[in-house]
């Protein structure tokens, strides 16, 4: 237990050190009229969703994507109704990579740690400085996430932390809150993924169950960026509660569907449990973005008239 609390205490600490890093970073570098240039590039809707999807399949981490879309909005590098598709794309990027092989972005933190080092120590220049703060943030966010779920993977072995799942899955609400609590703590979708696709192969739980838990989960990955964002501005917190916002709206709106989606989701792997709740959460996470992407402008406004400090 010692072991877990030490190691999500240091990851926690890295991570919202490199959240400054990065963000100051981000605002000390970039010029004036470079940021009037990116607040007034359109990026279509979809251009955006598509971007998230990319960005956050090559980064392996929808928190983190979502982490520097808080920092970007913070230093004025992006509106919000920008970044609002891409966290939307950055949903959907997650569960493409969980069916593909993992590439691990932690294990290659250190290459931008040890460049953002060198260039603070040898560079004289105030903008290349800058440059390496931000690689430096950018290399600690991974590298505190990976620690976090370093720390915390040891719960997923634990033979009653996984009864307490499939017990509270029974109930749909119950399911949605244990896997929101689950995520909460272990701060990694993927690593409460994987405990439901192990559980499903071993049947010892239901597709339904399973399927519960995993919206749940969704909404708990937002909390990553709630994190990052509570000593940021205004637009950096609008911009985290308009992921949880995305993320509670599309569970609300599939919720009643429970049953379709699961049937859906084996019919395309019937002899796979693990492919089905992979399937489950790709189809879930598509579905949300198609429904609520028309409706970004109500979204937005939503969040800002919500968190006005």
């Amino acid at each position: 237990m010692f072991e877990i609390i030490s190691a999500t205490s240091i990851g926690l600490g890295l991570f919202l050190l490199g959240m400054r890093f990065l963000t100051e970073g981000l605002n000390r570098f970039t010029s004036s009229r470079f940021r009037y240039m990116l607040i007034n590039l359109k990026i279509n809707p979809l251009l955006g969703v598509l971007i998230g999807c990319i960005i956050t399949g090559i980064l392996q981490s929808s928190s983190g994507m979502t982490v520097i879309l808080v920092g970007l909005v913070q230093s004025n590098l992006l509106t919000l109704y920008q970044a609002t598709p891409i966290i939307m794309g950055a949903n959907i990027g997650t569960t493409v990579t969980s069916q593909l092989i993992a590439f691990n972005m932690g294990k290659y933190s250190f290459i931008p740690f040890i460049l953002g080092i060198l260039i603070n120590l040898t560079s004289k220049n105030k903008k290349i400085c800058y440059i390496g703060e931000v690689l430096i943030g950018f290399s600690l966010i991974f590298i505190g996430i990976d620690l976090l779920t370093q720390g915390l993977s040891p719960l997923k072995d634990i033979l009653a932390f996984q009864k307490i799942l499939e017990e509270f899955g029974k109930t749909p609400i119950l399911g949605a809150l244990i896997g929101f609590s689950a995520i909460s703590i272990l701060q990694s979708s993927s690593t409460g993924v994987a405990i439901l696709q192990t559980l499903a192969s071993n049947g010892s739980i239901s597709m339904y169950s399973a399927v519960s838990i995993m919206l749940g989960m969704n909404v708990g990955t937002c909390i990553t960026s709630i994190i990052s964002s509570l000593s940021l501005n205004r637009a950096a917190k609008q911009t985290a509660f308009v992921h949880l916002f995305f993320n509670i709206m599309g569970v609300a709106l599939i919720f009643p569907f429970i049953n379709l989606l699961c049937a859906i989701s084996v019919s395309l792997s019937p002899l796979n449990p693990s492919r089905q709740i992979a399937n489950a959460h790709t189809i879930f996470n598509i579905f949300s973005t198609l429904i609520l992407l028309p409706f970004t402008g109500i979204i937005v406004s939503a969040v800002q008239w919500i968190i006005k400090k």
